[in-house]
């Protein structure tokens, strides 16, 4: 049975996915996203993070809203010359392997053993 949740990434401006995540609930993405800015954060120089605190301190409840809203939320963030986007959308995951019941076949021994 699919299960509703959020397909999370951050990627440079350029497109380049720089790292993604499933999350099954708004609170889940909004609390990875955060995570993911500390990340940054620490990565870049302090002279140009002040736009990352402050999303960090209050920016983010607006795309928490919009996820418990079960709308989409791109959110462009540059610091100097670092741009990056996050990106969350509900998604609805359907369960490809295990779980319950298991796959077609999955307790047949395969025919090469």
């Amino acid at each position: 049975m699919p299960r509703s949740g959020f397909w999370c990434e951050w990627r440079q401006e350029d497109g380049q996915q720089l790292v993604i995540a499933s999350m099954p609930t708004p609170d889940r993405a909004i609390r990875w996203a955060r995570i993911q800015m500390r990340v940054i954060a620490s990565a870049i120089d302090a002279s140009v993070v002040g736009d990352v605190w402050d999303w960090l301190s209050d920016g983010w409840r607006e795309p928490a809203e919009a996820l418990k809203n079960g709308e989409e939320f791109t959110l462009p963030l540059s610091a100097g010359p670092y741009k990056f986007i996050w990106h969350a959308r509900p998604v609805r995951f359907v369960p490809v392997v295990g779980g319950t019941p298991l796959p077609h076949l999955a307790e047949e021994e395969p025919e090469w053993d």
